[in-house]
Parts: C-alpha cells; sequence; structure tokens
C-alpha cells in the first residue's frame, strides 16, 4: 500500500487549528485545554452530570498529573471548584463558578465559528463520512 502521509496531513491540520484557537484565546489569557474542560463542565452540568478528574482524564486524553495540574489552575483562576461528597473523600467533583460558566457562554460564538469553518469545506454526507472516520482512526489508535 503506498504511504499518503495521511498522519502528516492530519498533523499539519491539527497545529493550523491549534494555532488560530490560540490566537483567539490567547487575549483572554486562557488555553484550548483549558477552554474545552470548561466546555466539558457546563455540557454535563446542563444535564446533570457529576464530574468528576478521571472524567476528564479520559474526555482529554490527558495524564492524571497533566489533569491535576490543569484542574488546580482553572481553580486558582476562578473558574472552578473542587467538591468531596459524603462518604468519598478521595473522589473531588468539579463545579464551574459563574466566572467559567461566562467564559464558556463569551466563547461559544467562537467555537461555533470554527466549527463552521471546518464544516464550510464539506458536504453534509462528507461530513458524516469524515466524522464516522474520525471514529474509526481513534478506536484503531486506542487498541
Amino acid at each position: 500500500m503506498e504511504n499518503k502521509r495521511l498522519f502528516g496531513k492530519i498533523c499539519y491540520l491539527q497545529r493550523q487549528m491549534y494555532r488560530e484557537i490560540n490566537r483567539e484565546l490567547a487575549e483572554q489569557g486562557i488555553t484550548p485545554v483549558k477552554l474545552q474542560t470548561l466546555i466539558y463542565l457546563i455540557k454535563n452540568e446542563r444535564v446533570k452530570n457529576e464530574v468528576c478528574q478521571r472524567d476528564i482524564e479520559r474526555e482529554l486524553n490527558l495524564r492524571p498529573s497533566s489533569v491535576s495540574a490543569l484542574l488546580k489552575s482553572l481553580e486558582r483562576e476562578g473558574y472552578l471548584i473542587r467538591t468531596f461528597r459524603d462518604g468519598d473523600a478521595r473522589t473531588k467533583y468539579l463545579e464551574l463558578t459563574e466566572k467559567g460558566r461566562k467564559l464558556c457562554k463569551d466563547n461559544k460564538l467562537f467555537m461555533e465559528k470554527c466549527d463552521e469553518t471546518v464544516q464550510s469545506a464539506l458536504s453534509d454526507n462528507e461530513q458524516d463520512e469524515l466524522q464516522k472516520l474520525l471514529e474509526k482512526i481513534i478506536a484503531k489508535i486506542s487498541e
């Protein structure tokens, strides 16, 4: 099979998108991974799901030590708080503060613009196919 250098193209695309997001978010003093964490929290908050550090590790595909540092930073900056539940002192649950909710709300239009940029390059069928292909690649890498 001929090597089509797809991995290189995916990496190039990721770097381009990350640069654009970094440029926009740097003005607000936040990183893309911090915003992604807050967005995950607000989505779960809306459906009344509690979120703990392990959930963030899985969602972002990051090591526990990286997520721990990330959460400490977000807590220090006032975007979230970590709480314990009665009877379970080991698991810390994460809750957005009003400041965290506001940041998500303020960036909703920007994130929609990012999605729109990607989607405008593809037909509806191509978007569906890309979604399936990306999920297939992610599953293979996760094996």
